[in-house]
């Protein structure tokens, strides 16, 4: 589980699956920065501590001064309709990076979901260092095919699965970083608020309340406390979301 207690010393780390993993095999999140990469990005970042969630990063359309990198917690990126209404479209836990520039402004909101230690490097100077060092250019370009393949997922996600499926989806991504998931005792932490996570699934938090209802009684997870799920059967897990008559079976 997290703590952050000890993330002030810790390199920068830019994380991803590698791309010759097996279909759904359970390959947890790897660095993708060697250490001299790995230093430089510290040289020029610096770290900051959020002590509480729903701390304010930035919003969509400021000038974007700056990269981050999440060190430890979590950080949803979201954007709100002109009805006004919320939509998370990402999660950012260690290891990813997040706010990029578009035209020179930020396209997105960056909020905290728990306290969460960032590193900030200023965009200009990223920009400098990359153009030195081609081989930091490939691995952030790795990491950004890693974000357009976890988008294309989330729309499949989204467009094509039932909310207990995509609950399931979303357990299975965390499970994947040992920030927030033990192997020993097989307990997840679940950063979300139930509000934050019907915003990121597409739907109502009475309708997350309930999908958790229906996996626990099924044998999949048991929920422990508001934030913390024992995963009790990871690979039927996987199955849900390929088995559509297992879904039709899902106890009420």
């Amino acid at each position: 589980m997290s703590t952050g207690s000890h993330f002030k010393t810790r390199l920068p780390e830019i994380r991803a699956r590698p791309f010759d993993r097996k279909k759904d095999a359970p390959t947890q999140i790897e660095n993708l920065l060697p250490r001299g990469q790995q230093a430089r990005l510290r040289a020029i970042a610096t770290v900051l501590e959020h002590q509480r969630a729903n701390n304010t990063i930035f919003s969509e359309g400021e000038d974007a001064h700056f990269v981050y990198s999440v060190a430890a917690g979590a950080v949803r990126i979201s954007r709100h309709t002109e009805s006004g209404r919320r939509q998370i479209l990402a999660l950012m836990l260690p290891g990813d990076l997040f706010g990029l520039p578009d035209c020179g402004l930020y396209v997105n909101s960056a909020e905290t979901v728990s306290p969460a230690t960032l590193y900030r490097v200023p965009w200009q100077r990223l920009h400098e260092v990359l153009l030195e060092e081609p081989e930091l250019q490939v691995s952030l370009l790795l990491r950004l095919a890693f974000d357009l393949r976890q988008a294309q997922r989330r729309i499949v996600m989204l467009g094509q699965h039932n909310i207990a499926q995509r609950l399931a989806s979303f357990l299975i991504e965390l499970s994947q970083h040992p920030d927030f998931y033990s192997e020993q005792t097989h307990q997840l932490e679940v950063p979300l608020t139930r509000s934050d996570l019907a915003d990121y699934l597409g739907t109502a938090s009475e309708t997350v309340i309930r999908a958790f209802s229906k996996l626990e009684k099924n044998g999949l997870i048991r929920r422990i406390s508001r934030a913390i799920v024992e995963i009790q059967d990871l690979d039927a897990l996987r199955n849900l979301l390929q088995e559509k008559r297992r879904v039709g079976r899902l106890r009420r």
